[in-house]
Parts: structure tokens; sequence; C-alpha cells
């Protein structure tokens, strides 16, 4: 449970940088063309700020949500 604590919210941010990564070995290793390579980063860094604008939102939701102190 400790592991899961330490990574709790960077899940995300491991994730999107393991598929930059495989794009960008495909692309080295000649697997791939520089646009399919492009397109997989954006798509990686595109989850990034996805996710980001929900924890935001949400956390904005249940800031409107609690009662007036």
């Amino acid at each position: 449970m400790l592991i899961m604590e330490a990574l709790k919210g960077k899940k995300t941010y491991f994730t999107a940088g393991a598929a930059v990564l495989t794009a960008l070995g495909a692309y080295f290793a000649g697997e791939v063309d520089l646009s399919l390579t492009i397109q997989a980063c954006f798509a990686a860094l595109m989850v990034v700020f996805l996710r980001q604008g929900v924890t935001s939102e949400a956390k904005k939701a249940i800031e409107a949500d609690k009662p007036a102190a």
C-alpha cells in the first residue's frame, strides 16, 4: 500500500512518459515515420492535460459544494 500512496497522482504521468519513450524508440529503430511519432507523442501529452483539467474541475466542484463557514 505504501507504493500505491507514493504513486498517487503520478501514474498518468509515468504512463504518458513511457508512451513518448516508446514512440521515440520506434522512430529511432526505423519502425515508424516522423508523423506517426509526433501523433503518438501528442496523444500522450493530451492525456496528461486532460487529467489535469479533470482534476482541477473536480476540485472546483468540491469547493463549490462546501457550505460557507
